[in-house]
């Protein structure tokens, strides 16, 4: 499986250089916030643990190329933070009262993971006025860089390298050769964060960003 994914992440890696490879058609930064959240579901007992989203900043630069009357490419190199909160500690089955479920809860703890993203990515545009609509669809392949909580059982034996698939849409402004845009982007994951039983964690993230575009050629 690890010899799989590192081999998702080298031929999105092989494809952004070609895509910075060729003369751009524009490129940028971006900058916001992230709404995440994650699911933490025990599978011997089909049971999801209560969280709570936690929000954290994140950001991009991007280079755009083969640029048509309305699609093109675009690859997004972004930080961003993941994780979760929850007061739940531990999870117990009743096996002698019907398999009933305890749920024991303390203090609030906070999950995180740093990422680094990598993501080449269709992008459409809709119309030709300085206001343009636009959507962003594509693979992504998150790149662990840090893992920290304060609970009293944190994860073990995170995944690495994470592949999934990015969702986005935005508005642009364009005043010559100068874009200046907000973005929304939905994250999923492909797989989850532990990738073994009996604890599966999955990731989801929300993000919207503003951000400037340099169009080099049209």
């Amino acid at each position: 499986m690890k010899r799989v994914l590192l081999s998702i992440a080298l031929i999105l890696v092989a494809g952004l250089f070609v895509l910075y490879g060729q003369f751009p058609s524009s490129f940028g930064a971006k900058a916001g916030i992230s709404i995440t959240d994650q699911s933490y579901q025990l599978t011997p007992i089909d049971y999801e643990l209560e969280t709570e989203a936690i929000a954290g900043p994140t950001f991009s630069v991007f280079m755009e190329a083969f640029r048509a009357t309305h699609f093109s490419l675009q690859a997004d190199l972004s930080y961003f933070l993941k994780g979760s909160k929850t007061s739940t500690q531990s999870v117990t089955v009743d096996h002698s009262n019907n398999d009933q479920i305890i749920v024991n809860e303390g203090e609030m703890t906070r999950s995180t993971f740093k990422y680094i993203s990598l993501a080449p990515m269709a992008r459409y545009r809709l119309g030709k006025g300085s206001f343009q609509a636009y959507f962003l669809l594509g693979p992504r392949v998150d790149i662990l860089l840090k893992y920290e909580s304060d609970s009293e059982y944190p994860l073990e034996d995170q995944q690495r390298v994470i592949p999934g698939l990015t969702l986005g849409a935005g508005l642009e402004y364009s005043l010559n050769q100068l874009g200046i845009f907000t973005e929304l982007q939905f994250q999923g994951d492909i797989m989850p964060v532990t990738g073994q039983d009996p604890l599966l964690v999955n990731n989801h993230l929300l993000s919207l960003t503003l951000g400037l575009r340099w169009l080099v050629s049209d």
